[in-house]
């Protein structure tokens, strides 16, 4: 039986100050095929790092996209201080 793969754009926050790109493309490729990573740092006026989220583009069957979201809530609820995932 052939998986039906659709790109989906993923939005990730509360994301630590020191993760990268590769860290998160290692972290969703187990849920299929990473095609881009944005990493975005929203700064204060005096440019001080206060959000830190990024958007994934990844190609993901639809059994592996609710296991990724649940990833993600799961990683949010369990982390009072969003850090990096891990």
């Amino acid at each position: 039986m052939k998986v039906n793969r659709e790109t989906k754009r993923l939005y990730v926050g509360g994301l630590s100050q020191d993760i990268s790109e590769a860290d998160l493309q290692n972290q969703f490729s187990r849920f299929g095929e990473v095609s881009d990573v944005e990493i975005i740092t929203r700064k204060d006026d005096q440019g001080n790092p206060q959000k830190v989220f990024a958007y994934i583009n990844i190609s993901v069957a639809e059994a592996d996209l609710k296991k990724s979201i649940f990833y993600v809530i799961q990683r949010d609820s369990s982390d009072e201080e969003n850090s990096s995932i891990v």
